[in-house]
């Protein structure tokens, strides 16, 4: 019998439980969840010191209020208001929801949530369980939803298509990765919640199970707005980790080391006297920020500097550096340290009076900071932008919705957290629009002509151990991540065109021919919208933009809500105002009957 779903999600994250468990709520329970693999997505893979959570203040003493706080999403620049209010006036349902699942954030004695100063923000709106805050919030979503709901998981299958009729969305052609046979799952909205394509940069934080799937969304006709515009900042590349927060606030030593074994502090030559003051504040100004190219930011391009010349870059928690001293830090981080009792002689003994727990992450993973060095590189952390959608989270293809960090939610910069947020806020969003929207009669659309090519695919594919499409990554990295070369950008995005042209029905196995292909295609639409955006904008947000060796100047006049359109496409948008709402009580309560 043909089986059609009220709705599907794709992906097992934060975003994609939480999306199963609104609908659930608002009594849409003919589900699914389609996963590749119930454990590998960025959500329960990822982390930092003491991963962050942003939410509107709710520590008893702090002036806040969902405008004060949609104003400071909305004033990095570039970002929609409408959808920055919705974020924030959404956030303490969200958190409490959370809560009461049992992600037990810290409480006072009263009550209230305590919280700290996040990057790109100067509240103290920021909450934490620790350095798993988005795994923990994974597996009580998780089980709520399968257990608690009874939301049946279609696991092992990879989405390779999704499947529209006059830009509708109607169901997905799946990879049964168990037996590399193709399904067709028909449903009446999809919801995407399959992250940020992570698979595009050699230098990634990105878990290496962590793909993303903006190629076959492109290819089922959205629109990307701030692609352009990511994070990028120090981690960990042995076992991937950001570096920010307690690991930058205890100053280790950085030093890099050449082909011979010889070892340079570098920091002092490149940065000067405010070598430690820096390295300190990227605790939480962690993203590199063009505003701050100057500023703590030069820490990150006097990494790069060094691996651009071949040499490996560590951090090394076991002494201080050479120009140390802690009567000399600036006020700011020598009030720090005194105040949460974590002066000592050395970062690692420092580290362990701040956040013992993050020693034990590095030594879950057979990394004894005690002792070893950590191998560090500036890496991509996440995209602010993505695809476009509307208040509800709907895309330009109707029934087909974007959650997570695979919507372009953010702009130029967004406060550390803020991702998380968004996570449960779009799930609420787009579970109340299926919920309320006038649901179409089951139309008999045919898809035989998609699944005849897919077919094709299956029928003609030849397996090749050789083919490898990993020098594209390396170049990203290169010349396309927060340093961005123009010239550079172009010869590369003419090769990946020249690849997709013809793109062969061969490779070394049948996932990774997709998978490869949706990087390629992620990749080719990142780098036409840096090369088209440039002239309009110069540098900007966590990039830096280069031409003929020149760095270009931000424009400060276009923050606008970029949109591209098949990779053939690109325009500015005016963003949304974020709206005020200032009816009189009755007149909601009127409606609300």
């Amino acid at each position: 019998m043909r089986k059609i779903y009220d709705a599907v999600i794709i992906g097992s994250g934060a975003a994609a439980y939480s999306a199963a468990d609104w609908l659930f709520k608002e009594n849409i329970t003919d589900i699914a969840v389609i996963t590749e693999n119930r454990l590998w997505g960025t959500s329960r893979n990822t982390g930092s010191d003491k991963q962050t959570y942003y939410k509107i203040s709710m520590d008893g003493f702090s002036q806040d209020s969902p405008y004060k706080m949609a104003e400071d999403l909305f004033s990095g620049g570039s970002t929609d208001g409408v959808k920055a209010y919705i974020q924030a006036v959404n956030s303490l349902r969200c958190f409490m929801r959370l809560y009461e699942y049992g992600v037990n954030f810290p409480r006072d004695n009263f009550g209230g949530f305590p919280g700290y100063k996040t990057d790109h923000d100067n509240t103290c709106r920021a909450t934490s369980v620790g350095p798993l805050t988005s795994k923990i919030m994974t597996e009580k979503l998780e089980e709520k939803v399968l257990n608690g709901n009874g939301t049946p998981l279609l696991d092992n299958r990879q989405v390779i298509k999704i499947l529209t009729d006059n830009n509708k969305a109607y169901g997905a052609v799946v990879l049964n990765r168990e037996n590399d046979t193709f399904e067709i799952i028909e449903a009446k909205n999809i919801i995407a919640a399959t992250g940020a394509p992570a698979c595009m940069y050699e230098h990634s934080v990105f878990p290496e199970s962590q793909h993303g799937m903006t190629g076959v969304l492109l290819e089922a006709g959205v629109r990307l707005c701030n692609f352009t515009q990511w994070q990028y900042g120090m981690s960990s590349t042995d076992f991937r980790w950001n570096v920010s927060g307690s690991f930058m606030q205890v100053i280790p030593r950085f030093v890099s080391v050449d082909k011979d074994g010889n070892e340079y502090e570098f920091l002092p030559e490149s940065i000067g006297e405010k070598a430690n003051d820096y390295v300190f504040l990227k605790g939480y100004q962690w993203p590199f920020s063009f505003g701050r190219m100057n500023e703590s930011s030069k820490v990150d391009i006097a990494v790069y500097e060094q691996i651009q010349m071949g040499r490996q870059v560590y951090l090394d928690y076991t002494k201080n550096s050479a120009d140390y001293c802690f009567e000399k830090l600036f006020d700011e981080g020598r009030e720090y340290l005194l105040k949460t009792d974590s002066v000592a002689d050395t970062p690692i003994e420092r580290l362990e009076k701040l956040n013992s727990k993050a020693i034990d992450v590095y030594m879950n993973h057979g990394i004894d900071l005690h002792k070893d060095k950590l191998k560090i590189a500036v890496c991509a952390q996440h995209n602010n932008g993505g695809v476009d959608t509307d208040s509800n989270y709907e895309s330009y293809v109707e029934n087909l919705y974007v959650i997570g960090e695979a919507a372009g939610s953010f702009g130029l910069v967004r406060p550390g957290g803020s991702a998380l947020n968004d996570t449960q806020v779009g799930g609420l969003m787009c579970a109340r629009h299926i919920k309320n929207k006038k649901q179409e009669a089951i139309r008999d659309v045919s898809f035989e002509e998609e699944i005849n090519k897919i077919e094709n695919i299956f029928n003609n594919f030849t397996q090749d151990e050789t083919v490898d499409y990993s020098f594209i990554k390396s170049r990203m990295s290169a010349c396309a991540a927060f340093l961005r070369d123009k010239e550079e950008c172009e010869k590369l995005l003419s090769e990946i065109r020249k690849i997709l042209e013809n793109y062969p029905t061969r490779h070394k196995d049948i996932s990774s021919y997709f998978y490869d292909k949706d990087m390629l295609l992620s990749a080719e639409a990142l780098l036409f919208a840096i090369i088209e955006e440039m002239p309009y904008t110069g540098s900007r947000g966590g990039a830096v933009f280069i031409e003929n060796g020149v760095v270009k100047e931000e424009n400060p006049d276009k923050r606008k809500f970029l949109t591209i359109s098949d990779s053939t496409e690109l325009y500015f948008d005016a963003v949304t105002k974020i709206p005020v709402t200032d009816l009189p009580f009755e007149k909601y309560l009127a409606e609300s009957k």
